[in-house]
């Protein structure tokens, strides 16, 4: 007599198809999940490494920043101290100059001259007198073009006194003639203080 198979052998088969579908479904899933994960952890990792480069970079960006503010702060002070030495320079030279001008002035201007003012401007001396003759305005001009101070005198006028006051001359000379001349100043005998002597 024949062998029957009875049983549902055709369900099993499909069953086990089934079931390691199944299996290879969940451990595909399962491999899916697992690198995902990772994937997602490592770039988490990666961004917070990345925040915190971030948040050092501006913490350092804000020293730098603190500390271009502090040498632009000295850079300052510095030209400040510089432009107050540079006054104060100024000024002592102004003062040293005024002092070798006037000792100059004083060696060059003969008998029968008066200066009644003296005015600078950088290097140029506008000088206003009076002199008992132009003999003595022309000695005068000599005395300063000769002087190592002085440079190129030039007379710019003489008004003549008149009659009645060169009748009674005063101390001043308000009875003498007056002058007014233009000389130029020479800028190396002011640094070397190289005056020279009346001739």
């Amino acid at each position: 007599m024949a062998h029957i198979n009875l049983l549902p052998w055709r369900e099993t088969v499909k069953q086990r198809a089934k079931t390691r579908f199944g299996i290879h479904a969940a451990l595909a899933l399962g491999s899916a999940a697992l690198i995902f994960a990772v994937a997602y952890f490592l770039i988490n990792d990666y961004k917070n490494y990345q925040q915190r480069r971030n948040q050092f970079l501006q913490s350092e960006i804000l020293v730098l920043d603190s500390q271009i503010a502090e040498i632009r702060n000295i850079n300052k002070k510095k030209d400040e101290v510089l432009n107050r030495m540079k006054l104060i320079q100024a000024l002592h030279q102004d003062r040293n100059t005024a002092i070798t001008l006037f000792n100059e002035l004083t060696q060059r201007t003969p008998d029968g001259v008066y200066l009644h003012s003296v005015e600078k401007r950088e290097l140029t001396l506008t000088i206003n007198g009076r002199s008992s003759s132009n003999n003595r305005v022309a000695e005068f001009l000599r005395a300063l073009k000769d002087s190592p101070t002085f440079a190129q005198p030039e007379l710019r006028n003489v008004v003549a006194a008149s009659a009645n006051d060169r009748s009674i001359p005063d101390a001043d000379g308000l009875g003498y003639d007056a002058f007014s001349l233009t000389i130029n100043i020479v800028p190396t005998a002011l640094a070397t203080g190289d005056t020279g002597g009346k001739p």
